[in-house]
């Protein structure tokens, strides 16, 4: 097999094999995925943006020194099947299940960037069994979910820039809460301007690899020892949910 080096996935300057794409059928949908590695599986799901593939990940590929990483392209992405309408983030989550059925995988630790985040909370309230950890990375959610995460009980880290203007950091906090086993981490503001450049922040694992693989390293090796019991959300977060409550914040993004 080829062997690559990951320059911007591996500060370490570690080689790593170069992942290998794969198809399996899934339903009436085909879902094209990249493998590579060995040890505990990690799955790792990518936002809604419409470019986007398993391809936004490279740089976090570093993990494949230490875990069995399968990362897909979601249906309507990349080149997995590309039906007329984009599957929901519902009806993402059982395709899901059902690749990790063909996978053979038993537990696993998911990890979700923007949309990716929502599909894998869904996955985790369908599937728990399954679920040893999470990782959320500016992740999206849908006010339905919150209503449930509190019972799941899965070690989950939480990640967001200051400055993202997506999902914005309060949906970070509003997670944090909900999820209850959960450990947030607000990493400083990425976008040089703003103005024009405020979808960066939004892209963690690409503008901020480096520390985003360090934090994901860190948690992976012992979950339960990075979460605690979070506080009540502060008295100003309280207030904008409150009045966002109709509107439920983070839902649908990228």
């Amino acid at each position: 097999m080829k062997v690559k080096r990951f320059e911007k996935a591996s500060p370490e300057g570690a080689l790593l094999m170069e992942p290998v794409e794969k198809k399996v059928e899934v339903g009436e949908f085909t879902i094209n995925y990249a493998t590579a590695g060995s040890g505990e599986p990690l799955l790792l799901l990518h936002g809604s943006e419409p470019t986007e593939t398993w391809r936004v990940w490279d740089q976090i590929l570093g993990l494949t020194d230490t875990y069995w990483v399968v990362v897909p392209d979601l249906v309507g992405y990349g080149k997995s099947s590309r039906p007329t309408e984009t599957p929901s983030y519902r009806t993402q989550a059982q395709m899901i299940g059902d690749l990790v059925e063909k996978l053979e995988i038993k537990t696993m630790s998911l990890v979700g960037s923007g949309w990716g985040g929502q599909v894998v909370l869904e996955f985790a309230l369908m599937r728990p069994e399954v679920v040893k950890s999470m990782i959320l990375i500016a992740s999206s959610y849908d006010k339905d979910q919150l209503k449930r995460l509190g019972k799941l009980r899965r070690p989950t880290l939480i990640i967001y820039a200051e400055d993202d203007m997506v999902t914005q950091l309060k949906a970070g906090y509003v997670l944090r809460d909900a999820i209850g086993t959960s450990r947030l981490e607000v990493l400083d503001a990425v976008a040089p301007d703003p103005m024009y450049d405020f979808r960066m922040s939004h892209r963690l694992q690409k503008f901020r690899a480096p520390k985003v693989l360090q934090l994901m390293r860190l948690f992976l090796s012992k979950p339960e020892a990075m979460v605690a019991e979070p506080p009540e959300l502060e008295n100003e977060l309280r207030g904008m949910e409150l009045r966002r409550e109709e509107e439920g914040p983070g839902e649908g993004s990228t």
